[in-house]
């Protein structure tokens, strides 16, 4: 059966009559096909686009460092700056490489690259996220 010519589909939303789009949220806010072309409109706008860590400089690991890990930002912070550690040899390190520039702590090593870890998995989980975005896209170009 096809919905009458008055109702759309859309994919953020359920069943669209008569250009009334109830949102999929959980207080079912009615929203016109104007309004909800807006807000998507402004959410690009709106939202900070995160830098991948793989392209961090020495400066914006040792904001991470800083913010994130204050106890090893202490400790740490000239040896990160000694080695010009970027993002692409942050996701690169290892016991051994921490061991080297002198972080000799095996906890503390530990600890580190749990929290480098957890870094990098949540940045490959948003790549990942704007590559599913894309290929939609593309798909429809075609």
């Amino acid at each position: 059966m096809y919905p009458h010519p008055r109702e759309q589909r859309d994919s953020h939303t359920h069943l669209v009559p008569n250009g009334i789009v109830i949102s999929g949220t959980p207080n079912k806010q009615a929203i016109s096909p104007q309004k909800e072309d807006e807000k998507h409109q402004q959410k690009p706008s709106s939202r900070k686009v995160k830098r991948s860590v793989f392209l961090w400089t020495n400066s914006e690991v040792m904001r991470w460092l800083r913010k994130k890990h204050i106890q090893y930002y202490s400790l740490y912070n000239h040896v990160f700056k000694d080695h010009d550690i970027s993002g692409k040899s942050l996701v690169r390190l290892n016991h051994i490489k921490l061991e080297k520039m002198g972080i000799t702590d095996l906890d503390h090593r530990s600890d580190l690259l749990e929290h480098i870890l957890r870094l990098k998995l949540k940045h490959e989980l948003h790549e990942l996220k704007l590559l599913q975005k894309v290929e939609p896209e593309h798909q429809h170009q075609q």
